[in-house]
């Protein structure tokens, strides 16, 4: 009975830890969303200092800070070095289906995201 206990604890802080991670996850996805969408050649201090966050929080995905940095890095458009990250994110199905949508959005960005990729982050930022 008690190793039963035992089994049953540890599920539910796995869950809680999971969850959390997934909240923490969203959170920071509705955000680089809000981020994306006023974008303009390149993103505002206080953006930068938003990314920063999401980057230095270990309760970030890797995902969520890789995208994280590489909206950080645009200037006018995503850097090579970030173009790759986002790729594999892209490919990987074990990434979240928002992460990989913002990441498609972001390697297309020329100086700002298309009116329709915007639709797409105004709904990325309310989920």
């Amino acid at each position: 009975m008690k190793k039963f206990v035992l089994v049953l604890a540890g599920i539910a802080v796995t869950s809680l830890f999971s969850t959390g991670l997934a909240l923490a996850d969203d959170a920071a996805i509705k955000t680089m969303a809000r981020i994306t969408m006023s974008l303009n050649h390149f993103p505002s201090d206080d953006d930068k200092a938003t990314l920063k966050g999401i980057i230095d929080n270990d309760d970030s995905t890797e995902e969520a800070a890789d995208i994280a940095m590489a909206i950080s890095n645009i200037q006018h458009k995503v850097t090579e070095k970030d173009t790759d990250r986002l790729e594999d994110i892209i490919s990987d199905d074990s990434a979240g289906a928002d992460a990989r949508k913002l990441a498609s959005i972001l390697l297309r960005i020329n100086h700002a995201p298309s009116d329709e990729d915007k639709t797409t982050l105004a709904a990325l930022a309310e989920e």
